[in-house]
């Protein structure tokens, strides 16, 4: 067990570096498919929800106004986006904690393009406002007791705002210390 899981996060840490290489050096390529919204929500339900049950966690998912169920875009690189965002909740939010994923069609100007907005909230241990200055910088991680217990490279929110930025979106977040976060992108 333990030699498989040192290879799992071995693995992880790999692909995580290797796909920040390719993302700096114009080597991402985003893919222009038909993309189901109620797919993506589906999948992502069935890798995450597992594991927030695993953790005692609460996880919902809300659906809001959407109108188009259908649009263009690439479907692994969002479930990339919305998948690492959770992880992070799931890892962050101690057991009986909750954790909300809401999808959101807003209204659009051009009759051509949806807006999409997904947000995913939980009540975790949250971020200071000098952390979150540098949430997005590669290999940044918070140092504090809970977070030190937890593996990562600090690649994944770097990898995520270069996804979102490639797709032309937007990323924010809110936090505070014990009180949870949110992180909303908007595509």
């Amino acid at each position: 067990n333990k030699v498989q899981t040192s290879s799992k996060h071995l693995l992880s840490l790999i692909n995580d570096v290797l796909d920040m290489s390719k993302i700096e050096s114009g080597g991402v390529m985003l893919n222009r498919e038909s993309v189901s919204l109620a797919d993506q929500v589906w999948q992502v339900d069935s890798i995450v929800h597992p594991q927030a049950r695993e953790r005692g966690q609460h996880f919902e998912i809300r659906l809001h106004g959407i109108v188009h169920e259908f649009f263009v875009g690439d479907a692994v690189r969002l479930r990339q986006v919305i998948i690492n965002l959770l992880s992070n909740a799931i890892k962050y939010t101690p057991a009986g904690g909750h954790i909300l994923f809401e999808v959101s069609e807003l209204e659009s100007e051009d009759m051509d393009h949806a807006v999409i907005r997904f947000s995913v909230k939980d009540t975790g241990c949250g971020m200071t406002q000098e952390f979150l200055e540098k949430i997005f910088d590669p290999f940044t991680r918070a140092e504090n007791s809970t977070t030190n217990k937890i593996q990562g490279t600090g690649l994944g929110m770097a990898i995520t705002k270069k996804i979102v930025d490639l797709m032309g979106g937007s990323i924010e977040v809110r936090s505070q210390p014990d009180q949870g976060s949110i992180f909303v992108v908007t595509l």
